[in-house]
């Protein structure tokens, strides 16, 4: 690979009548650079691409002799790893992606991966915007605009029905519902929007609709949600109780079981069936049991503890995912590193 792409720079640079040093001023760099390129000894880095390709007249993958799997997964591993995207890796990833869209075999994985670009772009944005409003509220802790940014910043509540409301994202899914009837998980998506804005007797005509086609455990689980919403706490606590006892080896209904506990301050309870579920999960686990529990020790203060349950999930990630950097462990490992410097104080 590292012949063809110091061939193409090379054809491509004479074909535009430059010399290394003229190609090398472009890109603010040495002409010993460009020569090591030509040459075979190194390979530009992927950061020099999109201003490479437009120097050069080409597009990425004109000039990167990769093939498009490579490109795609490549991009991939950089929404996945990196916490903060620079703006040449994020150009490089936004034209390629764009570039590909013609291609109806890889036009859905390609919109995917431009809408995981931009959400990823946002919460960058999201944690740069809440470190600025917490230092506005430092300067001025009586200024309202200062609160709404750090909420609009965190995704935090807006108790305002006008802007709190869902009613679009549900008409949205109850057009998609009936257009893919197969695909339970959109009865699912459909369900989550219409309790959060408490339509709760639209919630369980679809609940019964899922059931028809997709019964198992999330009949209990929304059942019992839906109760919940109804302040008829009893009853889903027996539909919840009835979930596991009738999936007693599905793990997703020990963990569901566990979340609901979580979000009644039930939080034994839910470590319990966290933990449960967690045992019960096939290889490779994920993480998010694990992480439920080390939140659950940080609310009640318990750091230590949240500590250990954070560095079991480092471990995790590295015995069954091959993980050992990124931006999961350095978020991980921040985390740790704050609870150790409250351990101190």
């Amino acid at each position: 690979m590292n012949i063809e792409i110091g061939k193409k720079i090379k054809a491509l640079r004479l074909q535009k009548g430059m010399t290394q040093e003229e190609l090398a001023a472009k890109l603010n760099m040495s002409s010993q650079a460009i020569s090591k390129w030509e040459n075979n000894v190194t390979m530009p880095d992927i950061q020099l691409l999109p201003r490479l390709s437009v120097i050069l007249g080409v597009t990425i993958d004109e000039l990167f002799a990769l093939t498009d799997d490579t490109h795609i997964e490549r991009i991939e591993n950089m929404i996945s790893n990196e916490h903060f995207i620079s703006k040449d890796d994020f150009t490089y990833a936004e034209q390629f992606l764009k570039e590909k869209l013609n291609n109806n075999e890889k036009k859905a994985q390609c919109v995917t991966l431009l809408a995981e670009l931009h959400i990823h772009r946002s919460e960058e944005h999201r944690e740069l915007a809440s470190h600025y409003a917490k230092d506005a509220l430092i300067l001025a802790p009586n200024h309202k605009r200062n609160h709404n940014a750090l909420r609009d910043a965190e995704n935090g509540v807006l108790f305002d029905w006008n802007f709190s409301n869902h009613h679009k994202l549900i008409e949205y899914y109850k057009n998609f519902v009936p257009n893919h009837p197969d695909y339970w998980r959109g009865y699912v998506w459909l369900m989550n929007y219409l309790l959060a804005d408490g339509r709760c007797a639209e919630a369980k005509e679809i609940l019964e609709r899922l059931n028809e086609f997709h019964p198992g455990y999330l009949y209990q689980l929304y059942g019992g949600l839906i109760c919940k919403e109804e302040c008829n706490l009893s009853q889903a606590l027996v539909l919840w109780e009835q979930m596991t006892e009738l999936y007693p080896h599905d793990w997703r209904a020990w963990s569901s079981r566990g979340d609901c506990m979580a979000k009644l301050c039930r939080y034994d309870e839910a470590i319990e069936y966290y933990s449960k579920g967690h045992e019960l999960q096939p290889y490779p686990k994920y993480t998010d049991s694990l992480i439920a529990i080390s939140h659950i020790y940080e609310i009640q203060g318990k750091y230590d503890m949240a500590i250990e349950k954070l560095e079991e999930i480092i471990r995790l990630l590295e015995s069954d995912w091959n993980v050992t950097e990124g931006r999961t462990i350095d978020s991980h490992q921040g985390e740790i590193d704050h609870f150790k410097t409250l351990l101190e104080k």
